[in-house]
């Protein structure tokens, strides 16, 4: 047994040997055989990428492998990009022993995978004119005794220029056996298949259906006739009955289907099987004849006639047990005539919902340049209507219609011609959702109507989301717009209850922001003037209420010119412009102010404006604010900080600042300065800190200015309980500051207000104190300003300067010609008034504003001569840690 075996392994494994060798050896010589053969069958330009003889792969026959195998169209203008067909690989089975005896009888074709092209031009003229005349009947070692082909993921294409007529096919499997090499044999034909798309012209006859056949075919190469007898072909798993024959110079075919179950029609037909799990219930038939006639002629289609027809339908939904009655369809396509009279009618189109009966018709003619004519009366429910015929682009709808509608309208290839189109329609409760779409629109009620070239809604409304809309106006231009010749003029009155920005997009931010490209946000085809009444809206976490404006919209542009709203609990008015200047980036430009801003709710609404500094528990008072704003935004990323410009003009009124922890920074920096204890003293640091941490001012007003990414705030008066303060700064948006200070040192100490002699009244003198804070707002660095002082001590030194020249101009007529010098004006200033008598006879011929003016003037040249001296002294500055 084991050298049995031993020599049969020795023996199959040189018969493997010797065989590859002798197909190696004899390969060159084998496919040049076969190649010279095929090329005297064509003349076509055939290229092929590799040529394989192979045996094992394909055994017990052997086999040429054409591997990436391309034909060029026949036409003589046709370039490389113009396909006539291509397979990744076509092989030849022949049988080995003819091959050892140089007998080539070809057996089996196997295609895979490939496409074929068949074009027909407006002349006439094909692309598959490839085949040279069989004139030569000279002998060759090449035979035809084809008993095989093998197809599978065909993708073919039929296209008749001359006739509009264009078929699309995906063939997943073809299976044909026979004797292709006698003169008369049957052919046996088994398919399966995707009918793509047959189209007449630009109407579509059948599209994205599964089919499948098994056959048997008559076939004589004599007379070139093929015979059809009593096949059937299953579309969608639905039977159709095929008798027919084709000839060199004529064809015909009839199909017919009768008494099909309108159940099966509509659940395999119409229904998308793969999302219905429950199938219609009902009862019903249809009936369908077909009828195939005509010569062979490239230039003239074929005559078609087909008639359909359902009685006595009905069908129930079993879901929601939806049903729809009396349905009624009589129906007709005929191309007999020529295109010209080529048509589809439904002639008859009847059935009863829940709402109540419809009627219907509909006939379409003109292929070339569609014309659809018809009307329809009565009521819909699009719940079941959606799911009978699966309507584009909805994922799903329901509720009811009413309509009433004529139509004659004309579609060229960029145009319409609407010879009639009017009606009318009535939403009871539609609710709709497209695809790709996340908006679900509820509870869709009101009427619109259709005039030709207007369209109107009369109190729409409906659900979006939260938000709800009412809507009544009017729609021009609309046959214009049908054409791309115009935009949709709108006038609408909308009012809400509440609008939700986030409702209003058919993405969510996070989806927006996930996408690479950019695409525009507004549309450009249409163009309104809207009348806003919005009860509340909602941007995110802002709630604006009671806004009411007129609102003009185009090229991508909202105009708000009156604008009025709540917000903050205040009152804003003002305009507002909103455009799209480039894909999802918008140019925000507005003018709003307001009288009664309380900064307690402002800063609740916005989230204390993203810092925890000052929050709504830290500040209170009232404001008329006016800001002029203009600042580009993000969609994705919101407003590009650095480049807003803003004009912020404020007025604050009774404004209180408590519990401010940045204030009691101050004092715990001079608690640490042993030279601010001294010069200050412990209890007054205390008392500055209780006021500086319920700090009070009666009017504050100033105007804010916002460029590069940085406010800032020009020099104002601050008054308070605690201390008069004169400040300016500037604050950046990523929280880096710059401020400063300037106060009375003797505001820092506790004053006496009442004295044996009355009122204390201050007089505005006394030691001023120059301080700044910098850094961050987080981290602030609170110093001695020596540079604000020496600038305020040229400033001090400047004005007594122009106060001594006011003087002289006004008592002695000096610098009278300087324009520049303006007459002295005495400021009234608190002093102290000691009135002694002595006796009745006082000289009254003494002027006391003369001797007042004369001291005044002494007192400045005095002052000034003072401020020159202090000025060569060397500064003393004490600084705190």
């Amino acid at each position: 047994m084991l050298k049995f075996l031993k020599w049969t392994g020795i023996t199959l494994v040189s018969l493997f040997l010797i065989i590859s060798s002798l197909l190696y050896f004899f390969k060159d010589e084998i496919c040049g055989i076969v190649i010279s053969e095929i090329n005297k069958k064509l003349k076509a330009k055939v290229t092929v990428e590799q040529v394989d003889l192979t045996f094992w792969a394909s055994f017990p026959n052997l086999s040429i492998d054409f591997n990436e195998v391309f034909i060029q169209d026949s036409n003589e203008k046709s370039t490389k990009k113009d396909t006539l067909f291509y397979s990744e690989r076509v092989r030849l089975r022949f049988n080995p022993m003819d091959i050892w005896n140089e007998k080539y009888d070809l057996k089996k074709i196997d295609v895979s995978p490939s496409c074929l092209f068949l074009k027909i031009n407006e002349a006439g003229i094909t692309n598959y004119d490839i085949l040279k005349p069989t004139a030569d009947t000279t002998s060759s070692q090449f035979k035809l005794k084809l008993e095989q082909v093998d197809i599978s993921a065909l993708r073919f294409v039929y296209n008749n220029k001359a006739t509009n007529q264009y078929y699309k096919t995906k063939v997943h499997d073809l299976q044909l056996i026979g004797d292709f090499s006698n003169e008369q044999y049957d052919l046996q034909a088994k398919s399966n298949l995707k009918i793509q798309q047959l189209r007449s012209g630009k109407i579509n006859l059948l599209q994205n259906k599964e089919a499948k056949f098994d056959v048997k075919l008559s076939v004589n190469q004599v007379t070139k006739t093929v015979n059809l007898p009593n096949a059937k072909v299953f579309i969608s798993n639905l039977p159709f009955n095929i008798n027919g024959f084709y000839k060199p110079d004529s064809l015909h075919f009839d199909i017919r289907a009768a008494k099909i179950q309108l159940t099966d029609l509509v659940n395999n037909l119409a229904i998308d099987e793969v999302n219905q799990v429950k199938k219609f219930k009902g009862s019903g038939t249809a009936d369908f004849k077909l009828l195939i006639d005509g010569n062979n002629e490239l230039t003239s289609p074929v005559e078609i006639n087909c008639d359909f027809n359902i009685a006595n339908g009905e069908l129930i939904e079993p879901t929601k047990n939806l049903k729809v009655n009396k349905i009624q369809l009589l129906g007709k396509y005929s191309n007999k005539g020529g295109q010209e009279l080529e048509f589809l009618n439904f002639a008859q189109l009847k059935f009863v919902t829940v709402g109540g009966p419809f009627v219907s018709q509909l006939k379409i003619t003109q292929f070339a340049t569609p014309r659809f004519v018809g009307n329809a009366v009565g009521a819909l429910d699009m719940n079941i209507l959606h799911s009978i015929f699966r309507i584009p682009l909805v994922e799903t709808i329901g509720g009811n219609l009413k309509l009433h509608t004529d139509f004659d309208v004309k579609m060229d290839s960029n145009d319409y011609t609407i010879n009639k189109l009017e009606g009318n329609v009535d939403f009871d409760k539609v609710l709709l959702k497209l695809k790709n779409d996340k908006r679900t629109f509820k509870n869709i009620s009101g009427h619109a109507y259709l005039q030709k070239n207007l369209a109107g809604i009369d109190n729409l409304t409906l659900n979006l989301g939260s938000s709800d809309f009412k809507i009544s106006g009017v729609f021009d231009n609309i046959v214009p717009f049908l054409k791309n010749k115009g935009k949709i003029l709108a006038n609408i009155d909308l009012t809400s209850t509440q609008i939700n920005i986030a409702d209003l997009g058919n993405t969510t931010k996070e989806e927006k922001i996930s996408e690479r490209e950019r695409s525009y946000i507004l549309p450009d085809f249409v163009q309104a003037e809207v009348s806003l009444h919005v009860e509340k809206l909602i941007y995110e976490n802002h709630t604006f209420k009671h806004l009411k404006s007129k609102m003009i919209y185009n090229q991508r542009k909202f105009q708000f010119p009156a604008l009025s709203l709540i917000s903050a609990s205040a009152d804003v008015q003002g305009s507002l412009l909103i455009e799209e200047r480039s894909p999802e980036m918008f140019q925000i430009t507005t003018n709003v102010s307001s009288n009664n801003l309380y900064f307690k709710q402002l800063f609740t609404e916005w989230n204390n404006f993203n810092q925890d500094v000052i929050k709504e528990d830290n500040i209170y008072g009232k404001a008329q604010v006016k800001v002029l704003f203009d600042a580009p935004f993000d969609l994705r990323n919101g407003v590009v900080s650095n480049a807003i410009k803003a004009d912020i003009s404020i007025k604050i009124m009774d404004g209180k600042l408590k519990n401010v922890q940045q204030f009691k920074s101050i004092t715990e920096s001079l608690r640490t300065s042993q030279a601010a204890k001294l010069a200050i003293g412990s209890k007054n640091i205390v008392s500055l800190e209780k006021k500086l941490l319920d700090l009070q001012f009666a009017t504050l007003e100033n105007t804010l200015v916002i460029r590069n990414g940085v406010m800032e705030i020009p020099t104002m008066s601050i008054h308070s309980n605690a201390l008069d303060i004169e400040a300016k700064g500037t604050h950046s948006f990523d929280n880096k500051i710059n401020y400063g200070f300037v106060f009375r040192f003797r505001d820092l100490k506790e004053k006496e207000t009442t004295s044996e002699f009355g009122e204390v009244i201050d007089d505005e003198t006394g030691f001023k104190v120059f301080m700044k804070m910098y850094g961050t707002i987080d981290k602030p660095i609170i110093e001695w300003d020596s540079e604000a002082k020496k600038e305020s001590k040229k400033e001090s030194i400047e004005q007594e300067k122009q106060d001594i020249k006011a003087m002289l101009k006004s008592e002695f007529g000096i610098f009278k010609n300087d324009s520049t010098v303006q007459q002295f004006q005495q400021k009234e200033k608190p002093k102290e008034k000691i009135e002694m008598i002595f006796d009745d006879n006082v000289p009254t011929n003494i002027d006391p504003d003369k001797i007042e003016k004369s001291n005044k003037l002494k007192e400045k040249l005095n002052k000034l001569k003072l401020e020159a001296e202090k000025e060569k002294q060397q500064n003393v500055n004490v600084e705190f840690d």
